[in-house]
């Protein structure tokens, strides 16, 4: 008896340990079909301060953005991804093969700087968790709100990169405020 519950163990230790880390969040979540389509979309896009042309084939060029709804997995306790599969976004790239890597290995959570997106979702009231982050920005953020969408309306998510408050930093505090402000 006392070998099973080991064995019990290791499966639930080695399924935890499977689960990579992206920004304090796990990169496998449950897609969780939409079930109220009523033209309702979550709309979102990260403006840079400057465009880059550089930009469709450097993995730097990239943010992820997870969106989860406020239940959970009575198994593992991992929260349902609003964010469709992969044929979804596979659409909105012209040559996907040609992509950063990063958005190639992880197409739904994974997007280009500059870009706007949107994602299907139902209409109503749910709990929403949104968690942003841009490794070039050292930007990261999460968002836990609960939202009522009405028919034919969006939830619009606007990332953008602030601007330094002093460029020059002659003083110590002016130099202060721009590290804070990164």
């Amino acid at each position: 008896m006392r070998s099973l519950y080991y064995k019990i163990l290791i499966v639930i230790l080695f399924l935890q340990s499977c689960i990579g880390m992206r920004y304090g969040f796990e990169t496998y979540y449950r897609h969780k079909d939409i079930e109220n389509f009523q033209n309702t979309y979550i709309k979102f896009g990260f403006m840079p301060k400057e465009i880059n042309e550089n930009r469709l084939n450097d993995d730097l060029f990239t943010y992820h953005l997870f969106v989860f709804l406020g239940d959970t997995n009575p198994l593992l306790a991992l929260p349902s991804a609003v964010n469709p599969n992969e044929d979804y976004w596979s659409a909105y790239y012209q040559k996907p093969e040609e992509l950063p890597y990063l958005i190639r290995s992880d197409i739904r959570f994974v997007f280009l700087e500059g870009y706007e997106y949107r994602m299907p979702r139902n209409a109503g009231k749910t709990l929403y968790r949104f968690a942003f982050g841009s490794a070039r920005t050292e930007f990261s953020g999460k968002l836990e709100k609960e939202i009522y969408l009405p028919p034919n309306h969006s939830i619009r998510l606007s990332f953008k990169e602030k601007a330094i408050p002093n460029p020059e930093g002659k003083t110590f505090s002016e130099r202060l405020e721009n590290s804070r402000s990164v």
